[in-house]
């Protein structure tokens, strides 16, 4: 079954992860169908709509920064829209509060409870630890980790002006989706303007990228689930060993046709290189997060800030699993967030075949 709309328009995060308020511990949002891959919403976006929601609820208590935050994706969400419940596990006077979120799907009321129960589905489950970064306090001191050389922003530092007005400098260039009907199943990455490195990775197995908000709005700290969770169509690319990154991202042969025997090779068969083929090939592939964790180590301005550095690392990718580890930075350096992630690699079929129906709940 494919996705109900394939079509992508630029709609702002600020717009895409608002929410009302139901009541006390509950809260409504709509998942926005322009921050899908395939027929499922990006699970960072989907993240960044419950800490929003628990962001609300905790500011009550001058608590509205997520410090860590951990994600389970137990189903497949969809478009449209989603409850999310909130329950205290540790409300703290002062420093830390703790709670669990559930976004529920299917079957949702217009009035208390606002689910179904022998209908509704859990398909997201969080943990979250509060505070006010802006408040926080304590001992800090450098470590040895500052000082390396895995600490130094990629270089060189990009011209901005330049990646804005020409998609790319001497050293970076942006990543493009080429056209075809196949680039509508990825509408969540259009929301970013990824800039990668020219030529080889500056490291081989890392992936560093400068990134930036397509709509043109500023990034803040609600987004930042969904920046640790947003990555370039090549992404597998440049995680894999060096030997294997040539094959995956030179196009697959095809053939052409016969030459024409008058120039002395016998009329073979010639070979081309299919670049829309090689990537339909790379967009029929899903990587479906299974885990998340984030651990914010900054708050940005309230402003928020145009550019983050991003780099993404993967220790090994076997029978159809990996993990991801994500460093964000800001422009001058500054750890912003820290991830780790467990993904799939699956057909894309599987993102957009139908549901089942079911009448049992999802517990």
């Amino acid at each position: 079954m494919a996705p109900r709309n394939t079509e992508w328009t630029c709609v702002p995060l600020s717009d895409a992860i608002n929410f009302d308020r139901l009541d006390s511990h509950t809260y409504r949002v709509n998942l926005n169908e322009n921050y899908c891959i395939g027929a499922v919403p990006n699970g960072g976006y989907v993240g960044s709509c419950m800490l929003a929601a628990a962001s609300a609820y905790l500011c009550e208590r001058d608590q509205p920064d997520a410090l860590t935050a951990h994600f389970e994706y137990p189903a497949r969400t969809s478009p449209g829209p989603a409850v999310i419940v909130i329950e205290d596990v540790k409300l703290g006077r002062s420093l830390l509060s703790t709670v669990h979120l559930t976004l529920w799907q299917g079957g949702l009321k217009p009035q208390a409870p606002w689910i179904t129960p022998s209908v509704s589905h859990r398909v997201v489950l969080a943990y979250a630890t509060y505070t006010n970064l802006r408040t926080f306090s304590g001992i800090s001191m450098p470590t040895g980790y500052e000082s390396s050389p895995a600490a130094a922003l990629p270089e060189p530092l990009p011209d901005f002006g330049a990646l804005k007005t020409s998609a790319g400098d001497n050293a970076w260039e942006e990543a493009k989706l080429l056209p075809g009907p196949a680039s509508g199943l990825l509408n969540s990455l259009r929301n970013w303007h990824f800039y990668l490195p020219r030529g080889h990775p500056q490291t081989p197995g890392v992936l560093d990228m400068w990134v930036r908000a397509a709509s043109g709005e500023r990034i803040t700290q609600a987004a930042l689930p969904y920046v640790a969770d947003s990555f370039p169509i090549n992404l597998h690319a440049y995680l894999a060993a060096p030997e294997l990154r040539e094959l995956l991202l030179a196009p697959p042969s095809r053939k052409r046709g016969r030459r024409d025997a008058s120039d002395g090779r016998g009329g073979e068969e010639e070979e081309d290189r299919d670049g829309e083929g090689q990537v339909e090939a790379r967009q029929s592939l899903w990587f479906p997060t299974v885990v998340m964790n984030l651990e914010v180590k900054t708050a940005l301005p309230e402003d928020g800030v145009e550019w983050l550095a991003v780099r993404v690392t993967s220790k090994q990718i076997r029978d159809g699993r990996f993990d991801l580890e994500v460093q964000v930075r800001d422009a001058e350096g500054e750890m912003v967030v820290l991830s780790h992630q467990i993904a799939l690699i699956m057909s894309m079929e599987r993102n957009t075949a139908k549901r089942a129906s079911s009448t049992k709940a999802s517990l």
